[in-house]
């Protein structure tokens, strides 16, 4: 394992978390339990690099992770995540007058965003994504798209965009600044082209003890001074970076850069993120401690227990605190999903109308953004149970 950062090629970096046998894909769900917790898994050993503020796993390795048309990890059926990417739509068509153009999304899952920017801006998509599958929803723009079934890289940088997006792609990137110098080559001279990436903020974690964020498929952890420095190394200007979705999201919007900008240096904040990094490890373990009893003392009491959110912070919630048969159902709102098992550690993925039959005494919510949206859902559904956020 090379001790030099992958962005700035620093050498002396800080190994501060790991995490041993994680599922290496969390958004393959399995036919049978026994299937689900015989999945793929892997290490993680996080290393931060105290030039730039870079984190990465140093362990990962690409060639273990699948993204068939099998991997779903969509938020696009929750109406507070719907209401949050039209608003991002909007304000991307509105602020770069990206209407009758050209939008290119780079992993653009199941094209449920790209299909907006091209509804809102009557404009023309390409997307490009391996787990897409086919129109999964009507979209007005859907004879305006063209969807790709595989990876964005240098063979499709001919492809032209007004707005080139990509949205929780970078973390999972082993090569990021060879993966953005293949956007800088599709931008070509076009100093009018728009750039916005979107990724896990990596403060989110490690100061809100968001340890469920973690997981094997995420090989970078951004945080606000890694994202600006790689961008601005690869030539571009930036417009705007700002925390998004209750503080969980980093953004960033870029154009190129002028002639003759310099790189940039590391952020100061690098000495504050340094902190957050150092007191991370003992501050996750005493949190996983806390849940571990938790969890000990509703199996004691005979309380049944279900988790909502069969997502990345359900797989790593119950693979972290190895929850088994002990909590045997988790809820998501995906209908591609349910019925089928959740990697690692095996639960059925269940429709929320099956808890009226399980009647569960707790439900344990993994975001609790959500929490006002599951509240509704579950008292429409007469159930009672106390409702716990992560």
């Amino acid at each position: 394992m090379s001790s030099s950062c992958p962005l700035c090629a620093s050498p002396g970096a800080q190994v501060f978390f790991d995490l041993p046998a994680m599922p290496v894909s969390i958004g393959v769900q399995w036919p049978s339990a026994a299937e689900a917790r015989a999945c793929g898994k892997g290490d993680l050993i996080l290393a931060f690099c105290p030039s730039c503020g870079f984190i990465w796993n140093q362990a990962f390795d690409a060639g273990r992770l699948e993204y068939s048309q099998r991997y779903d990890n969509s938020l696009d059926f929750s109406p507070v995540f719907q209401d949050y990417a039209r608003a991002l739509a909007r304000r991307l068509i509105d602020a770069y007058d990206i209407r009758g153009k050209d939008v290119v999304e780079i992993g653009c899952g199941k094209g449920h965003f790209l299909s907006l920017l091209c509804e809102e801006g009557k404009n023309r998509g390409f997307g490009f994504d391996p787990s897409y599958e086919g129109a999964r929803f009507a979209s007005a723009a859907s004879a305006r798209i063209t969807y790709v079934q595989d990876f964005y890289g240098e063979k499709y940088t001919g492809q032209a965009g007004d707005l080139i997006c990509s949205r929780h792609v970078f973390e999972h990137i082993p090569d990021p600044l060879g993966f953005l110098g293949n956007v800088r080559r599709t931008i070509g001279e076009r100093h009018s082209a728009v750039i916005y990436f979107e990724v896990p903020n990596v403060r989110f974690i490690l100061e809100g003890l968001s340890i469920w964020d973690i997981l094997y498929e995420h090989c970078n952890y951004f945080g606000r001074e890694s994202l600006a420095g790689i961008f601005r190394r690869c030539g571009f200007q930036l417009l705007r970076l700002e925390e998004s979705y209750g503080g969980q999201f980093l953004c960033i919007d870029c154009r190129l850069a002028g002639k003759g900008a310099a790189e940039s240096a590391a952020d100061d904040d690098v000495a504050d993120l340094a902190g957050a990094v150092a007191r991370f490890s003992e501050r996750a373990q005493a949190h996983l401690q806390s849940w571990r009893a938790r969890l000990a003392e509703l199996e004691k009491s005979g309380r049944r227990v279900a988790v909502w959110g069969g997502g990345t912070k359900g797989v790593s919630f119950l693979n972290m605190l190895k929850v088994f048969d002990a909590i045997p159902y988790v809820v998501d709102i995906n209908p591609y999903k349910q019925g089928r098992f959740l990697p690692g550690t095996g639960q059925k993925i269940i429709a929320p109308p099956f808890l009226k039959e399980y009647r569960p005494d707790v439900v344990i919510l993994m975001n609790p953004i959500y929490r006002d949206e599951v509240q509704v859902e579950l008292q429409g559904m007469g159930i009672a149970a106390e409702l716990w956020s992560v």
